[in-house]
């Protein structure tokens, strides 16, 4: 059977039109809704580990010591952020509500970038479902765009480098200025996330099949592509370092089959799914939570019918005419990337984790687009009632961003921790241990007195504890190398010898099989804080001396309130 033909060059430019002022409108309004749906969610949201790294990383008052700790595994970013936020919080301040607006300018920009490349292949209304629908529903894109990490610059360098991808598609030859284009997006984009490597690699893949399809063979426009990926050797030592902070486990469990659909779902609608599921449990089953990936898979068949189903005609009257079949092809290659990501995961190291994958919510808009504007040509000539349902569709999308924080309350993995309640319930010289990294950073941030909460290294603790020590050991400990809280960072034999009082706060098993275990503690229960995960408070005092230390021995106390001993 002969290959499906597509069509030729010279339609491709027919799509394009300049944005009229209702259309500059409607972006503005889309914009507008996101900076909103960020100022609202920001209020209802606790900033977790990630986003107090990145609040204590840009605090740094020397960018060249923030590379330099970056280097040595004190996390896990691309120097494109690290750069363009720094400077951020030092135009507009280190908030989290500063920084979390950093990543909502970054989707608000891919937004614009994503619909201006649309634009070029498909109407206005199509183009607005398809972006919209993406950016104003899906849980994961809502999200990060509250929060003050690099994944609203990953949309936005994978945006860019679409842009440049469709601009190659439409001329044999392209201009020196577009090859430089295709360079400088693939440099960035690789220095956004250590992904952009193997979505750059998609996009090439994409664009050289489209070429095989028109006969082209252009070495000029894939060496382009292929030397901006070299930028990523001035970041290898990070990457190595961050590597290196998961050994021997990985930084995140190995997925399992059951994980691949929802990587693909994208969260389309999750706050309103968790609301609707939270409010009415018995009209709304769990099977509920299923609903994206349905949606996702069901938009992936109706495209792939269109296009098969109109392989011969050139795609002249459907939405995957103008240009939109070189976009429509990307789409499919990206929606690739959840497969592979999941084979390396088992093959290699785990790196399938849905928010690496928010670059298909580009392909997504695509697809959605595509299909609005094929249903668009089989529908008769626009009157009052479709107006007015494609108006009321778009205004409900608008509004989705903002008025969707009432979920979050019902969300619980960022495992909100109540920091009032544990000041409240500590004397006021207690020294607290936080033994999970996670409420360690929230400690830090949150406390009024943040000295007195150290978190403890030991490396056979966490070799032989609970999963997720070891990665939290390597990060802590390249943490207070870098100076950052450094005097609240301790090793654990250092810290037995000169406290021999004091609390813990636990949430994993670490309290378990440390102090639980050890004869030279005396410990009793004093509170349990049952949030979304429960954490108990103890109060711990040493009853004998350790054999490492060298200090005077601590006076003998009763061990009545050991629980369970004699």
């Amino acid at each position: 059977m002969s290959s499906p033909e597509l069509e030729p060059v010279e339609t491709i430019q027919t799509g394009q039109e300049k944005l009229r002022s209702g259309e500059v409108l409607l972006l503005a309004g889309s914009v507008l809704s996101l900076i909103l749906g960020c100022i609202f969610w920001s209020a209802h949201k606790q900033g977790w580990m990630d986003e107090i790294f990145t609040w204590k990383e840009v605090n740094d008052p020397s960018l060249w010591h923030l590379y330099w700790a970056i280097q040595h595994g004190a996390d896990g970013g691309q120097p494109l952020f690290y750069t363009t936020v720094w400077l951020w919080a030092r135009a507009f301040g280190s908030s989290f509500l500063s920084l979390r607006l950093y990543s909502c300018a970054a989707m608000c920009a891919a937004l614009v970038v994503t619909w201006t490349t649309l634009r070029r292949s498909y109407g206005m209304w199509a183009t607005a479902f398809g972006v919209l629908c993406v950016w104003c529903t899906s849980g994961l894109m809502l999200d990060q765009n509250a929060e003050g990490r690099f994944y609203g610059l990953y949309v936005l360098a994978v945006a860019i480098t679409v842009a440049v991808y469709a601009r190659l598609t439409e001329r044999q030859e392209p201009s020196w200025g577009l090859l430089a284009a295709a360079f400088f997006s693939q440099a960035a984009l690789v220095l956004t996330h250590v992904l952009g490597i193997f979505y750059g690699g998609l996009i090439l893949v994409a664009l050289i099949i489209f070429d095989l399809s028109r006969k082209w063979f252009r070495p000029k426009v894939y060496l382009a592509y292929a030397a901006g990926w070299l930028a990523l050797l001035t970041w290898i030592p990070a990457i190595r370092a961050s590597m290196a902070a998961g050994t021997p486990q990985g930084w995140i469990l190995p997925p399992h089959l059951r994980d691949l659909p929802g990587a693909y779902g994208l969260e389309m609608g999750w706050q309103l799914l968790v609301w609707l599921r939270s409010h009415w449990p018995r009209i709304f089953p769990p099977a509920i939570y299923h609903l994206p990936e349905l949606f996702v898979g069901a938009v992936l068949l109706a495209s792939a019918y269109l296009w098969w189903s109109r392989r011969g005609d050139g795609a002249r009257s459907t939405g995957t005419a103008r240009g939109g079949t070189a976009l429509v092809l990307l789409a499919f290659v990206m929606f690739a990337a959840p497969c592979v990501l999941f084979l390396l995961s088992l093959a290699v190291t785990p790196v399938l984790v849905p928010r690496y994958v928010l670059p298909d919510s580009i392909g997504l808009a695509i697809l959605l687009a595509c299909l609005a504007e094929a249903l668009g040509d089989h529908l008769p000539r626009p009157g009052k009632l479709l107006h007015f349902a494609r108006g009321t569709a778009i205004g409900l999308l608008l509004i989705f961003p903002i008025v969707s924080f009432v979920a979050i309350d019902d969300l619980s993995t960022k495992s909100y921790l109540d920091v009032q309640r544990v000041e409240r319930d500590l004397p006021p010289d207690a020294v607290v241990v936080v033994e999970w990294q996670h409420d360690f950073s929230r400690m830090m941030r949150f406390s009024p007195r943040p000295t007195r909460f150290f978190y403890l290294l030991d490396w056979n603790t966490a070799l032989h504890g609970p999963r997720g020590l070891i990665l939290d050991y390597h990060l802590m400990r390249s943490f207070r190398q870098a100076g950052y809280f450094a005097s609240n960072i301790e090793d654990q034999n250092t810290f037995f010898c000169s406290h021999p009082n004091f609390y813990v706060l636990n949430r994993d098993q670490w309290f378990e099989t440390t102090i639980g275990k050890m004869p030279q503690f005396a410990w009793k229960r004093i509170d349990i804080l049952d949030d979304s995960f429960e954490r108990d408070l103890y109060s711990v005092h040493e009853i004998a001396p350790f054999p490492f230390c060298k200090t005077v021995e601590p006076t003998p106390q009763s061990g009545q309130d050991r629980e369970g001993a004699p």
